[in-house]
C-alpha cells in the first residue's frame, strides 16, 4: 500500500506543489491585507489624536483670551466721579478737585487746571469704561466725552484715562498724574494693551477723524492742538537735526489719539508699543523730519526709548 501512495504522489507531485505554491500565497496575500488595515487604523487614530490635541491647543488659547477682564461700560459709582471730576475741571472748581483728588490735587495740579484749554465750554456725553486696578477696590477708567468748544459746532468726542484708587475709608479718588507710582504707571501701560482698550481708542479716532472731514472747523481746531510747534526758520543750518522750538520736557499723547512708538524716525521702523490718549512721556528731542525722540516707562516698568511723529504730542494739560 506505501509503494501505491509513493506511486501517487511521484505522478502528482507537480500538482501537489502548484496546490501548496497557491495555498502559501493566499495566505502571504491575508497577513499583508490585515497589516494594510492595522496601518490604516493606526494612522487614523494618529490623526485623531492630533486633531484632538489641535482642538484642545485652540480650546486653551480661546480660555486664555477670555481671562482678559472686559470693559466694564458706566460702572455707577466710577460715572458718578468721573462726571463731578471733569465738571469740576470745566468750571475751575478747585474746592470740588481738593475733595475728588485728595491729598494728590497740589498747587502742582491746580496750575495744570487753570492752564488747560479755554477753548473748551463744557464736557458733555460723559460716559465710562473700566477695567480693575492693581490694587482691591482701583480702577483704570477711560472717561469718553463730548467737547463743545467755543465757535465750533460740531462737538469733537475724545478719551481720557484715569486711575481711581479708594481711601482709607473707602472713598474713591482720583489719582492724579504725576503721582502715579512706577507700579501704578507699568499697569495702566500693560491695560492700554489690551485689545478691547485698543478697539475703543480706534472707534474714538475714528469719530473725531469723521467729525473733523465734516467740519472744517474742528479739523483746524484739532491740527492746532496736536501741533508742537515750528522749528525757527534762522537758525543756523549745521546745527544738529533737532528744532529750536524748545517744545521739550514733559509733553502727553493728543487727545483720542493712540500713537505707535518706533525703533526709528521712520513709520517703517520696529514697532516698540503703543501709548494710549493722554499717556505723559519725556521729550528728548524733536527732529525737523516731523518726528520726536521720546522716553516713557513700559508695562515692566522699565524706561524706554523711541520715536513718535511730533504731531501726536501736545502740552500737558
Amino acid at each position: 500500500m506505501l509503494d501505491d501512495i509513493r506511486e501517487w504522489i511521484s505522478d502528482n507531485l507537480r500538482y501537489i506543489l502548484l496546490g501548496l505554491a497557491i495555498l502559501l500565497l493566499i495566505i502571504i496575500a491575508v497577513f499583508a491585507v490585515r497589516l494594510v488595515t492595522h496601518i490604516g487604523t493606526s494612522s487614523s487614530n494618529s490623526s485623531q489624536k492630533t486633531e484632538q490635541q489641535t482642538d484642545t491647543q485652540t480650546e486653551e488659547e480661546t480660555a486664555a483670551d477670555d481671562t482678559e477682564e472686559a470693559l466694564v461700560r458706566d460702572q455707577e459709582d466710577l460715572l458718578e466721579l468721573a462726571t463731578s471730576y471733569w465738571m469740576a475741571i470745566g468750571d475751575q472748581d478747585f474746592d470740588t478737585l481738593e475733595t475728588l483728588c485728595g491729598k494728590t490735587f497740589d498747587e502742582s495740579a491746580r496750575a495744570t487746571v487753570e492752564a488747560m484749554d479755554t477753548a473748551v465750554e463744557s464736557y458733555n456725553d460723559i460716559m465710562t469704561y473700566s477695567k480693575s486696578g492693581l490694587t482691591e477696590g482701583s480702577y483704570v477708567v477711560y472717561v469718553y466725552m463730548e467737547l463743545k468748544l467755543t465757535g465750533i459746532e460740531t462737538q469733537a468726542p475724545t478719551l481720557r484715562e484715569m486711575y481711581v484708587q479708594p481711601d482709607s475709608d473707602g472713598t474713591l479718588l482720583v489719582v492724579q498724574t504725576s503721582d502715579y507710582t512706577s507700579e501704578i504707571t507699568a499697569y495702566v501701560q500693560e491695560r492700554q494693551k489690551d485689545s478691547d482698550v485698543q478697539a475703543l481708542i480706534a472707534d474714538v479716532s475714528e469719530t473725531l477723524t469723521e467729525r473733523c472731514e465734516a467740519d472744517e472747523d474742528l479739523a483746524q481746531y484739532i491740527e492746532s492742538r496736536t501741533t508742537t510747534g515750528d522749528s525757527d526758520d534762522d537758525a543756523d543750518d549745521s546745527s544738529s537735526d533737532t528744532s529750536s522750538d524748545g517744545t521739550l520736557g514733559t509733553m502727553q499723547i493728543g487727545a483720542s489719539t493712540g500713537v505707535n512708538v518706533r525703533s526709528e524716525a521712520s513709520a517703517d521702523s520696529e514697532k516698540l508699543g503703543s501709548l494710549v490718549a493722554g499717556s505723559q512721556v519725556e521729550v528728548l528731542e524733536n527732529l525737523d523730519s516731523g518726528w520726536s525722540r521720546i522716553s516713557y516707562i513700559d508695562s515692566t516698568g522699565s524706561t524706554v526709548e523711541g520715536y513718535v511723529m511730533t504731531e501726536y504730542l501736545s502740552a500737558v494739560g
